[in-house]
């Protein structure tokens, strides 16, 4: 049972993964203007805190805030959830307590999406008049970079994927993958396992 798990969790990170390197879901330019600021001192540690606001009507955004605890963790990264009206999107400044003296706040709002395949069948004596719809995966996200100090917003970016799933494969590996591809949009330099 577990090497089936960990073969499924492989095949679905080559498949989103692609054959040409780093799967991106946000464009050239954006993904310039990310790498132009300095998130990450030489050392590899973080030069910002990190907010996430995650929305969504299942269990989608446990597993979202999981990869992202995960990449924190991992990284050194001081995260907190936070509400999707907090202050911080508008003002650059959080809501609740203040974060360490860092020169970033990077702040994503986040919505999953899980769509479950649909079988429109009916009809008399089993007449099939519908069709079938596979199940879908992905999100919607903004990135927010703001200055610490002044709570000046230095970047605001749109990233968003979608993606048809196996029927019969886990939706919590999908999102994840999902997160990873994300995550590593925002720090190239995180390996993912």
């Amino acid at each position: 049972m577990r090497l089936r798990v960990w073969i499924g969790s492989m095949l679905v990170a080559l498949a989103l993964q692609g054959c040409a390197g780093t799967v991106t879901v946000v464009s050239q330019d954006q993904q310039k203007s990310l790498q132009s600021l300095p998130l990450f001192n030489a050392d590899s540690s973080p030069r910002f805190s990190f907010y996430l606001a995650c929305t969504g009507e299942d269990v989608s955004c446990i597993n979202a805030v999981n990869a992202f605890s995960d990449w924190s963790r991992e990284r050194n990264i001081t995260m907190r959830s936070i509400d999707p009206d907090d202050g911080l999107f508008t003002s650059g400044i959080p809501s609740a307590r203040r974060d360490a003296v860092l020169p970033y706040r990077v702040a994503i709002r986040l919505a999953p999406l899980v769509v479950p395949s649909f079988d429109d069948t009916g009809g008399v004596h089993g007449d099939m008049r519908g069709g079938y719809t596979p199940p879908k995966v992905g999100y919607t996200a903004t990135i927010h970079v703001f200055d610490a100090v002044t709570g000046k917003l230095l970047l605001d970016i749109r990233a968003h994927d979608q993606r048809v799933a196996d029927p019969k494969g886990d939706a919590s590996e999908y999102v994840r993958s999902e997160m990873n591809v994300l995550i590593g949009n925002l720090d190239p330099g995180y390996l993912r396992t």
